[in-house]
């Protein structure tokens, strides 16, 4: 136990000769990476090791040993003090973390270690164009980061300000080369006219990728009023019935005096025949007869009057009229116009 314990303290002690800055670095990929190793002991080789690989060896009598057109070294050692500083020019993107290492011979100097993370920067992009809407809609917006290591960090900003991110949903897919592709949704209710932005971002990035729209926001649609167009068709359908009903109502009407003056010219012609053959009848009262002759009627001249007798007889003897029925409601105008108030009403008529 005290011997583990003793282990223990020479190895602190050894670390403490030599330092490895920083200790973490994030990079993206591309970028480079800066490495910092330093101690006040004196040593013969330094090497550096990149993922479990050397990629450089310094000689302290030679220098660099070899040259790499993806890093450089830089001595920044002054008189009780040794510091090499190691540029990576292109760092390779890598899904896992990478131990970057510096290593001094003799090997009781010992080596420090940090971690290096390259990352990859994607783009992103809003699905939708610039949008007009009116007052009061739910707009939709769609938000798409493809290509990011890694996941990113997506971000919506309305007319400048955040939004919550509970206000907004995000879902992330990783491809098989170990890249991050991120949809965002955003809902907002249409209330002014603004700039909508997507912003997404790793860590190492020092700016973020952005994507905008313009939101344009009219007026709501006055309902449009359709009383007066109700109110004008109405009174063009009127005039229009009553100009056809009008043109019927008058010859209806026309017709029903024409049909009552016939029902009564055809009472009156009916009365002024009946008229007649009374007349005829009166005047006669069965006393003259024309065939009558004081002569022998035997003789020739007495059947030559009679012929004629019977001839003026058949002159005189008015037509066969049938039976006239005068009706209540024309029968005492009738009458009354013919024979005077006092005349007594007729209800049937029998030709002579």
């Amino acid at each position: 136990m005290h011997g583990h314990i003793l282990q223990l303290c020479v190895i602190q002690a050894v670390a403490s000769f030599i330092h490895l800055e920083p200790k973490n670095a994030t990079v993206l990929r591309g970028s480079e990476a800066h490495f910092n190793c330093s101690t006040d002991e004196s040593w013969d080789v330094m090497s550096w090791l990149l993922g479990g690989r050397t990629i450089l060896t310094i000689s302290v009598e030679h220098g660099p040993l070899g040259s790499d057109e993806s890093m450089s070294i830089i001595n920044h050692s002054i008189s009780s003090l040794s510091v090499w500083e190691l540029v990576l020019m292109n760092a390779s993107f890598s899904p896992t973390v990478q131990e970057v290492v510096c290593e001094l011979l003799p090997t009781r100097l010992g080596r420090s270690s940090s971690s290096l993370f390259v990352q990859e920067k994607g783009y992103v992009r809003i699905l939708e164009n610039d949008l007009s809407v009116q007052e009061g809609t739910l707009v939709t917006f769609n938000c798409q980061a493809s290509g990011w290591y890694p996941d990113p960090s997506v971000t919506w900003v309305v007319n400048g300000s955040t939004v919550d991110r509970g206000d907004y949903n995000t879902s992330s897919l990783q491809d098989l080369n170990y890249l991050f592709n991120s949809t965002s949704v955003l809902q907002i209710k249409a209330e002014m006219s603004t700039t909508v932005e997507c912003w997404a971002s790793v860590s190492a990035a020092l700016a973020h990728q952005s994507s905008s729209v313009k939101l344009t926001v009219v007026a709501p649609k006055t309902p449009q009023d359709y009383t007066v167009v109700i109110a004008v068709i109405v009174s063009v359908c009127t005039i229009i019935l009553l100009a056809v009903l009008i043109p019927i109502l008058y010859y209806r009407k026309k017709l029903t005096k024409s049909s009552s003056e016939n029902k009564v010219s055809s009472s009156l012609w009916t009365v002024n025949l009946s008229s007649r053959r009374w007349s005829v009848a009166d005047e006669t009262k069965g006393k003259v007869n024309l065939g009558y002759h004081t002569e022998d009627v035997t003789s020739s001249g007495h059947h030559d009057l009679r012929n004629r007798a019977d001839s003026t007889i058949n002159i005189i003897s008015p037509p066969r009229v049938p039976d006239i029925v005068i009706f209540s409601s024309q029968k005492d105008d009738v009458f009354s116009s013919l024979y005077g108030k006092g005349a007594k009403t007729i209800r049937r008529v029998t030709t002579v």
